[in-house]
């Protein structure tokens, strides 16, 4: 059949849905797609109304200066004509300087009213793609980027260098890695998915508001624990903290605050009336993952004034909830009414003071109390040490039968999602 279409001349492919057509040259590398108005009348100028482009650099240009001038003239001709996904990625430069037209890029897919947004910008050396176009649209859902400076950006839009999105009244999802974020302020109504990984944060504590945030995840990160403000509509989160995050300048080793009621790390979010760093922000999730060094202490100190966890059915802890005894262990499970399953990763064997170093807390076998909805536990650790004999002893005085219980040694270190 296809031999007696080709000795006919039969153009099947032109004769396609516009639609179908318009879907396989988003497939093609953009300038593959421009040249498809050579095969036909039909094909002339029908990449302009592609819903998709994607800018590579490098990948099919031999210099920076040849990718620029090429997406330059093709953001002319196209016009501005509707997109739904823009996407540039130039990850295989040597130095953001290279591509100095990327805000204009950026600034010419809101004006075609962009839902999806991806920003690449992973270069060889240490350097970023430096954001000043605002962003402002009443289309755009989603954001992603890669090594982008933020710093610029919140200051043209407010002078308290805040990232403020009201300008985008319909953003689902933000995604930010390897960023720098040196800002007071991250908000957003809207907001449901935050993702802030291998990013550089404020030396002061960044603020983030999201009130209709669902899922949140915020790891590898440099400069201080965020604090994070109510979210009611919260259902997963998954937090690591690295070992230089939650002290000021001052404090080494990080165990207490400062004693200087001025300082914004320690007391700052007091002089706000918040009572905690991250866990009032958490309190509504359904499942948290909490991970942290032992000695980072934000999470102990919030504990302090722990909330009720009352949605809270699924939990993942690390080391840093046994270190120098179980009452910050027993402490989340005692405001843990509905919890279901519980896992700990009992890792670290070196950094951890012992389960039997009581810091001045009553012993929490003392503490009777029932985790009535505890089904499944699942401990994973390299060795059984006496950590994990606490561990157990603890969980059965709480009701938990010894059935329910599981125990894995040897498992692997990584922290990924378990939900």
């Amino acid at each position: 059949m296809a031999d007696r279409a080709a000795a006919s001349g039969d153009d099947r492919i032109s004769a396609l849905p516009l639609d179908v057509r318009l879907r396989l040259l988003s497939m093609l590398p953009v300038e593959d797609a421009v040249r498809s108005s050579e095969l036909s009348r039909e094909w002339r100028g029908l990449w302009k109304k592609m819903p998709k482009l994607r800018l590579v650099g490098l990948e099919r240009f031999e210099t920076a200066e040849g990718f620029n001038k090429f997406v330059n003239h093709l953001i002319v001709l196209r016009g501005h004509l509707p997109l739904d996904k823009f996407k540039i990625d130039v990850r295989e430069s040597e130095t953001a300087e290279r591509y100095p037209y990327v805000n204009l890029w950026i600034q010419y897919a809101l004006i075609c009213k962009v839902r999806v947004l991806n920003v690449f910008c992973k270069a060889v050396v240490d350097d970023c793609i430096q954001l000043t176009v605002p962003l402002v649209s009443e289309r755009l859902t989603t954001l992603n980027f890669t090594d982008v400076d933020f710093e610029k950006w919140s200051a043209l839009v407010d002078s308290k260098l805040s990232l403020d999105f009201s300008g985008c009244p319909l953003l689902k999802s933000l995604s930010m890695y390897q960023c720098t974020i040196y800002v007071d302020k991250i908000s957003s109504k809207s907001l449901k998915q935050l993702l802030i990984s291998f990013s550089s944060l404020s030396h002061s504590r960044t603020w983030i508001s999201a009130p209709s945030l669902v899922s949140l995840e915020l790891s590898h990160l440099c400069g201080q624990a965020p604090v994070l403000e109510s979210m009611p509509f919260l259902q997963s989160a998954f937090i690591r903290l690295n070992e230089d995050q939650g002290s000021c300048d001052v404090m080494y080793p990080p165990v207490q605050k400062c004693g200087d009621q001025s300082c914004e790390c320690c007391y700052g979010y007091h002089l706000s009336g918040y009572q905690s760093v991250l866990l009032n922000g958490l309190s509504n999730a359904t499942h948290l993952e909490l991970i942290a060094h032992p000695e980072v202490y934000i999470y102990r100190r919030d504990l302090a004034c722990c909330p009720v966890f009352g949605n809270l059915k699924t939990l993942l802890l690390n080391e840093w909830c046994v270190a120098n005894g179980l009452h910050r262990l027993v402490c989340i499970l005692q405001h843990s009414p509905i919890l279901e399953k519980l896992t700990l990763l009992f890792y670290n064997t070196e950094d951890v003071p012992s389960a039997m170093e009581d810091d001045g807390n009553h012993d929490p076998v003392e503490q009777t109390f029932a985790c009535a909805h505890l089904k499944v536990v699942n401990i994973k650790c390299q060795v059984r040490n006496e950590r994990v004999s606490k561990t157990l002893k603890l969980l059965s005085t709480c009701g938990v039968p010894r059935e329910h219980i599981r125990l894995k040694l040897n498992q692997s270190r990584s922290h990924p999602f378990s939900y």
